[in-house]
């Protein structure tokens, strides 16, 4: 039994590899005294950086499991499968399959991390796709968003999969019911007879699911007025809407920059907004909200960006210990179990 809170870390995924991770992972165990890091990577590269970095006064807080391959992002998921057992991603899942750890973080290759998890930790029971998932600012709170990326190819009834897995995801982050989640589909318009076939038969799917609180079809901004609390997309569908949303926050960022670099007047009524530009972008600024779960997946498996930044990957490594914390994994099994019972012939 595990009694504090353990995290396996990819020190090798993404562009920045320990030049961010170690950062991120120094401030982190400074931040919670109960966590213990282990930390997969070259022994000798992590260890120089964590000296110069970590300065806790106790060092059996962290561990590093030396490992010197790593899987790119050109490496497919079948290669990943076949030839990266002995990476840094795929030691790090395996310490979540003995369950010396609670959770895995990584920026590295998002397909080669869901073949690799499907692989290392199985799939919950009747769950045919997992997928990437986050929760997201919206105008009352926040709105759980899923698939982010993880299976462009959805069937309707995967579609539903996603939604039951989405309740019990968004359930962990509010005070909301399970029966009170707002279930929405993401498509090109609101009215009935809009999107695809596969699409209009996802709410019908849903529609009938009676424990689903299923509140129709929501465009892209929809997404971040707090209309709705879970929001259903095939992969490609997610990732273009949350990448157009970050495009748009860090816009946000250049022309508060630019305002200050205007003229005299046209500085000063720029200073009138300036203080509220600022602060929306604090708030919204993508690298605060980084981490996205691999639901559906026998352990909780956390993807940061590959670009991400020592302040992204942190909040990545909190976004795994909220998972942790919540048992996500666990209880996204026991509301597909659930679900199963009330389908014996898997709707899902």
């Amino acid at each position: 039994m595990i009694s504090q809170l353990r995290l396996a870390v990819d020190t090798m995924g993404g562009d920045l590899g320990p030049r961010s991770v170690v950062p991120a992972c120094t401030r982190f165990l400074q931040n919670y005294p109960e966590a213990h890091l282990t930390l997969f990577g070259p022994r000798k590269v992590l260890g120089t950086q964590l000296s110069k970095q970590y300065r806790l006064e106790s060092p059996n807080r962290f561990e590093i499991i030396h490992c010197e391959q790593i899987i790119t992002q050109e490496c497919n998921p079948l290669q990943a499968v076949r030839h990266r057992r002995e990476s840094t991603m795929a030691l790090a899942l395996q310490a979540v399959a003995r369950g010396d750890a609670q959770a895995v973080v990584t920026s590295g290759n998002t397909g080669a991390l869901l073949a690799l998890s499907r692989s290392i930790l199985g799939n919950i029971d009747g769950v045919r796709k997992p997928a990437l998932g986050k929760s997201v600012p919206s105008g009352k709170g926040s709105c759980y968003l899923l698939d982010l990326g993880a299976n462009v190819d959805c069937s309707a009834k995967d579609l539903l999969q996603f939604a039951r897995m989405g309740i019990e995801a968004q359930h962990i982050h509010t005070a909301i019911a399970r029966e009170d989640i707002r279930v929405a589909l993401l498509n090109i318009g609101a009215e009935a007879y809009k999107g695809t076939a596969e699409i209009r038969k996802a709410a019908n799917l849903l529609e009938a699911d009676p424990q689903i609180n299923y509140v129709g079809f929501v465009e892209g901004h929809d997404i971040f007025t707090g209309a709705v609390d879970v929001v259903v997309c095939d992969g490609l569908m997610g990732n273009v809407a949350m990448k157009s949303a970050e495009g748009v926050i860090r816009l946000m960022g250049q022309k508060v920059f630019t305002i200050e670099k205007k003229g005299y007047f046209k500085r000063f009524f720029g200073q009138l907004a300036i203080k509220l530009l600022r602060k929306w972008r604090t708030q919204l600024e993508p690298a605060r909200y980084n981490g996205a779960s691999f639901v559906g997946v026998k352990g909780n498996v956390i993807k940061s960006h590959g670009g991400a930044s020592s302040e992204a990957f942190y909040r990545a490594l909190v976004t795994a210990k909220e998972c942790a914390d919540a048992n996500l994994a666990a209880r996204v099994g026991a509301a597909m179990a659930r679900s199963g019972a009330r389908n014996p012939r898997g709707a899902g």
